[in-house]
């Protein structure tokens, strides 16, 4: 009976109870606004349930239909106040059961010695309790928002490093085009490839994000709609939502290393993978600089050899990245290791090798600023070679525990370190480091291939 009293209060424009009610001529009856945007819709006067037009949207309330549906609206909010058992208000609830009563219900056998509260005082406490779960809820969106937000940059700039690794190739593979064609296309491939994987890695890890996050934003929303009901339905839902809310999910894992391109492994030593059959326009780089571990205010050369400071460098901060001026060289072999770096005219620039032990940069530099020399043995004494430092060259070799630093240009050495005492584990990494402020380059001189390379 109730829904059919309903159907004849509702607006047949908007389906809705009738608000605010107007009588056309044709004695349909229709929301006010209802009217105003059918005609603003039709651009003319008519009745939106016959068609009949009128002169003016000037219509005068229903005001007999209008009281009806307040009426019945009311008698439909106060309906939700009452005890369907006992037909009395809702006024107490039972902390035993976790559900408002009424002042019958109180001493009914099924609620024998249970605890009751005033219904306003529990909703009041609970408010609280979820405000403190909601400030919670919001901290883990804002997590998972950030690692998304994250997970977007990494995902566009791997576009930027598939292009510029495409072009180094693509350059290379001019000068060996009739012989390694066929090569050209497999490292090609490989890149592509690499970035298709890592690309649908960014897009499954943003999916998964951002499911987290609607299912967040979704309970974010129910819980200040709730906070903003009325008490009953506010307890009815509370203990449901509650127990949404404080189901213990993990904190959003965080980009791991590896996430972008390897593209040392593209186009390191690229020319070098091909000396057998090109011996005669092949060079070999004895370090390539690693993109992961630069910092975002250096630019690197297409073939990963030479770095410079650029402030307008738009790379990602990686995982991997020690500082903003530094960027370090490829893992060092066990044996002998030997490297040439020319410092040209940079005026501000250091040069080593480091490992890190248990979260601190521990090895060996040389450093030059404000036309001085210090080495990280001691600090804070200037350091004055025979010759100014133009060709640096390290010579590091791990069976006999010794570290050479020699000035290449005119064979002047420079330094020696017993590493003896440097504590190296087996699977420790060390790796050449360079750090510079400078615009001028420090460049990793090519290995001439007469030279043979080889690991022990």
């Amino acid at each position: 009976m109730a829904s059919h009293v309903k159907a004849n209060l509702e607006c047949p424009a908007c389906l809705e109870i009738f608000k605010d009610p107007v009588m056309m001529p044709c004695t349909h009856s229709i929301c006010k606004g209802c009217l105003q945007k059918w005609r603003e819709q039709k651009g003319s006067y008519s009745c939106p349930v016959c068609r009949t037009e009128f002169n003016s949207i000037d219509m005068p309330l229903n005001l007999a239909l209008k009281n009806v549906c307040e009426a019945f609206s009311q008698a439909s909010i106060e309906l939700k106040d009452i005890c369907s058992s006992h037909k009395e208000k809702l006024k107490l609830f039972c902390l035993d059961h976790q559900e408002p009563v009424c002042i019958i219900c109180k001493d009914s056998e099924i609620h024998a010695n249970h605890k009751f509260r005033p219904i306003d005082e529990v909703a009041e406490s609970n408010k609280v309790k979820l405000q403190e779960v909601l400030l919670d809820t919001k901290k883990r969106l804002k997590d998972y928002t950030k690692v998304r937000d994250n997970c977007n940059k990494f995902s566009d700039y791997i576009k930027v490093q598939r292009e510029k690794v495409e072009s180094k190739i693509k350059k290379d593979f001019e000068e060996l085009r009739h012989f390694l064609q066929v090569e050209e296309e497999a490292r090609l491939s490989a890149v592509r490839d690499e970035e298709r994987n890592k690309t649908q890695m960014m897009k499954e890890e943003i999916k998964a994000l951002d499911m987290h996050i609607v299912a967040f934003s979704d309970m974010i929303r129910t819980a200040e709609e709730q906070l903003m009901s009325d008490n009953l339905s506010f307890m009815k839902n509370f203990q449901t939502l509650m127990t949404r809310m404080q189901k213990p999910s993990n904190k959003p894992e965080q980009l791991l290393l590896g996430s972008l391109l390897d593209e040392a492994k593209h186009v390191g030593n690229l020319k070098f993978t091909a000396w057998e059959k090109m011996k005669e326009i092949v060079s070999y780089s004895p370090v390539i600089l690693d993109p992961t571990s630069a910092g975002a205010k250096l630019s690197l050369s297409e073939d990963l050899t030479s770095v410079s400071a650029d402030a307008e460098q738009q790379r990602p901060q990686n995982p991997g990245m020690l500082w903003e001026d530094v960027v370090c060289g490829s893992a060092l072999t066990s044996g002998m290791n030997v490297w040439d770096v020319e410092v040209g005219d940079n005026t501000d620039w250091r040069l080593g090798v480091v490992w890190e032990k248990s979260f601190v940069l521990w090895g060996f530099w040389i450093t030059f600023r404000d036309d001085k020399y210090t080495l990280s043995s001691k600090q804070s004494e200037t350091w004055y070679p025979s010759v100014k430092l133009k060709r640096i060259r390290f010579h590091i070799d791990t069976n006999k525990k010794s570290l050479s630093i020699t000035e290449s240009l005119t064979s002047t050495s420079l330094h020696e370190v017993d590493i003896s005492k440097w504590d190296f584990s087996s699977d420790m990494k060390r790796v050449p480091y360079f750090f510079t402020k400078d615009k001028n380059p420090l460049k990793i001189l090519p290995v001439p291939h007469c030279v043979t390379i080889q690991n022990q």
